[in-house]
């Protein structure tokens, strides 16, 4: 186990979570702080409508780019047919956030994400949560760090505190902007 996980495992996260630390944000930043975070070594697809928030909070286009999947279960989404069809393009690529040259998210930062929760990508806003078009599941995804290291009631409370009202409209807007893949293209976040 690394000295990170260690810190996840121990009081960088469980000591965390209480009254005071009841939001999405407040946990991810503990997670960034124990060197541990979901933002790591991911590929996190972005909508046009994450880009165009992004775009206008950062006044930056460079954040993104085509790629292909270098998770081969990620890319088998056979139970998730729209997400199949319309965030997938031809060639197998997809529209990521770029990474650093060590796997990090271009927004990650020692303290966190540096983009405030309302201009995240919807599928971070949504993490740990698993979904598909049909709806949200009950559990949380394991490839979280906090997931793995505490308790549901906590989980719940620190990183899904959402209310559920939340999650979903958050989850129906991102099923939105998947659709509207292959209609809009790179000019629609012009700034």
């Amino acid at each position: 186990m690394s000295g990170s996980w260690n810190a996840i495992n121990g009081q960088g996260i469980s000591g965390a979570v209480t009254a005071a630390t009841h939001d999405q944000s407040r946990l991810c930043s503990e997670c960034a702080r124990a060197g541990r975070t979901c933002c790591q070594g991911h590929e996190i697809y972005v909508t046009w409508g994450d880009c165009r928030r992004i775009g206008y909070h950062t006044q930056r286009r460079d954040f993104y780019e085509y790629q292909g999947c270098d998770d081969l279960a990620y890319a088998d989404q056979t139970e998730d047919p729209i997400w199949q069809q319309h965030v997938f393009r031809p060639d197998g690529s997809r529209r990521v956030l770029k990474r650093k040259a060590n796997g990090d998210c271009c927004f990650l930062s020692p303290q966190g994400c540096q983009l405030p929760l309302t201009v995240r990508p919807l599928v971070c806003r949504l993490f740990p949560h698993t979904y598909s078009a049909t709806g949200i599941f009950e559990g949380w995804d394991q490839e979280c760090p906090a997931a793995r290291a505490i308790a549901k009631v906590s989980l719940e409370i620190g990183i899904a505190g959402v209310a559920e009202e939340e999650a979903a409209r958050w989850h129906q807007l991102l099923y939105d902007e998947v659709v509207w893949e292959g209609l809009v293209d790179e000019s629609w976040i012009n700034l």
